[in-house]
């Protein structure tokens, strides 16, 4: 199977030029903020809907800003060289990285303000924050980014235009669509962590909060050295690979610890 992406990343709309990228990420925000709203109602009934829909707008701004400076800061000699292209977030250039610790500084500084359980607030968040990954990696298909090594005889590969290959690899036509593996795996993450939800939510909030910064430093882990467009490096390590492997350590430390502070033992 070939996936072939449109030769345009936008279409014009009213005179507009929509980018399916920007699509991709709003349609992502818009159905994790339902998933939330109905887990809310659901299942995590101790999550207040006014204080989870007053926190999801700045949130998403505060996660989109993490996003972007990280991913700026990786490819800093580009941008200075560029300044403009650091607005231009439809191009794509968010990393999740970011947006996670964008979103965790303003999350921890909000709930404080208002008095809230950060824990509770993270873990419905992070319970639908997969989801909404799996969806916006669609938004690096129609970019052509975000793909691997070239391939041969793969069961599923993609098409990338000669425009967007690298140039060590102008003459290969089909590459990992590590776009989709992602996608996959993120939409696995996400139900597994509405199973495990079942289990923690009344007595070992938390736990959903770091199963999510585990498994999802695990897939980072496995796809990202088949990635090519890794910006940046420590001692030929890719960076997010670097900083996965912190992600396990913390994940796996995190839900011990909060699986201690729950009412009876987890394990």
């Amino acid at each position: 199977m070939i996936l072939y992406p449109i030769e345009l990343n936008h279409f014009n709309f009213f005179g507009f030029n929509l980018h399916y990228y920007s699509l991709c990420i709003f349609f992502a925000i818009i159905v994790c903020y339902f998933v939330a709203l109905f887990l809310s109602s659901k299942v995590m009934t101790s999550v207040d809907k006014n204080a989870l829909s007053d926190l999801t707008p700045k949130l998403v701004i505060f996660s989109i800003i993490g996003a972007r400076v990280y991913y700026v800061l990786l490819a800093i000699q580009y941008f200075i060289q560029n300044p403009v292209a650091v607005f231009m977030v439809w191009q794509g250039g968010l990393s999740i990285h970011g947006a996670i610790l964008g979103g965790i500084i303003f999350g921890i500084l909000y709930a404080k303000k208002n008095k809230l359980n950060f824990f509770s607030y993270a873990d419905i968040i992070c319970a639908t924050l997969p989801l909404g990954q799996a969806i916006g990696r669609f938004g690096n298909f129609f970019n052509q980014e975000a793909f691997g090594l070239p391939v041969f005889n793969a069961p599923i590969k993609l098409y990338v235009s000669e425009n967007h290959r690298p140039e060590m690899y102008l003459h290969n036509k089909y590459f990992h669509p590590c776009f989709l593996y992602e996608a996959v795996l993120d939409f696995l993450i996400f139900i597994f962590l509405l199973i495990l939800m079942k289990k923690t939510v009344k007595d070992y909030d938390g736990v959903i909060f770091f199963a999510y910064i585990l498994l999802y430093s695990i897939v980072r882990i496995l796809i990202e050295p088949t990635r090519i467009d890794t910006v940046f490096y420590v001692s030929k390590m890719p960076f997010p690979v670097l900083i996965s492997i912190f992600g396990v350590i913390i994940g796996i430390l995190g839900i011990f610890i909060r699986a201690k502070k729950g009412k009876q033992s987890l394990f």
